[in-house]
């Protein structure tokens, strides 16, 4: 098992102060803190974000959900608010898997398959045996696709997706926004696509309107795409969002 090159999953860990996660996941973190010291507060709202996101969904009548990104710890996940929900989780992070693996939930299972290809999870026998997409589901992705490169085409993998889901599903996506050359925070995520990409290899911010491509077809609902924080909040802001608070945007889409 790799432990000495970091992972997607394993930094986001470390930045919301969980314990599973290694030497080079924490570097990757320490990074990115230097670049925004409240980079724990913007990964929290995302992590929020999720769970108000799938108890709409739930509230809206949901009982299936495909989730591309299974996070640690393993008991913070959608299944823990949708314990009504068949829930599957997609994944190739190896220690995600074994971490998954020693005990889930009835209703939660997990599959090893690279979310940035729609073809595999969509034709995977897990999958397939736990949802019906003959029926309304939800579709999460949740600060995945700015790992996939624009060359790995991640338009034509949502467009795949969405395609293969029953009218009336959901889609719940969140990713990292780049703002525009002329923007007080285009510096900030400048350097922060930098960090990700020299820790991880991965990680590629884009526009709005780049964004709002990975949901064609969809109806966004209210308020749209928006910083996570901002969608449909619990209550009101306390404090002045940080520079990546502001640049975790996110939307909930409906296939009509």
């Amino acid at each position: 098992m790799e432990t000495t090159r970091a992972s997607v999953t394993r930094v986001h860990n470390a930045m919301l102060g969980g314990t599973d996660n290694f030497a080079a996941d924490r570097a990757v973190r320490d990074h990115l803190l230097t670049i925004d010291p409240g980079f724990p507060n913007a990964a929290r709202d995302a992590r929020a974000f999720l769970f108000r996101t799938v108890r709409y969904l739930t509230s809206a009548g949901i009982t299936q959900i495909l989730d591309c990104g299974l996070r640690l710890p393993i008991r913070e996940n959608s299944h823990t608010v949708a314990p009504g929900a068949e829930v599957v989780y997609a994944s190739v992070d190896p220690i995600v898997l074994a971490h998954a693996r020693e005990g889930m939930p009835a209703n939660a299972h997990v599959t090893e398959a690279n979310i940035s290809r729609a073809d595999r999870v969509l034709s995977d026998p897990t999958v397939r045996g736990h949802l019906d997409f003959s029926k309304p589901m939800g579709l999460l992705h949740v600060l995945t696709l700015h790992h996939v490169p624009d060359h790995d085409d991640p338009w034509l993998t949502m467009a795949q997706y969405i395609e293969a889901l029953a009218p009336g599903s959901y889609v719940v996506l969140a990713h990292m926004r780049d703002p525009g050359p002329e923007h007080e925070l285009a510096a900030t995520i400048k350097r922060v696509g930098t960090a990700y990409r020299e820790g991880i290899g991965t990680g590629w911010p884009r526009s709005t309107e780049r964004i709002l491509d990975l949901m064609p077809g969809l109806v966004l609902l209210g308020p749209g795409l928006v910083p996570v924080g901002n969608w449909r909040p619990d209550g009101p802001q306390t404090s002045n969002p940080g520079p990546m608070q502001r640049l975790f945007v996110g939307a909930v889409a409906r296939k009509p």
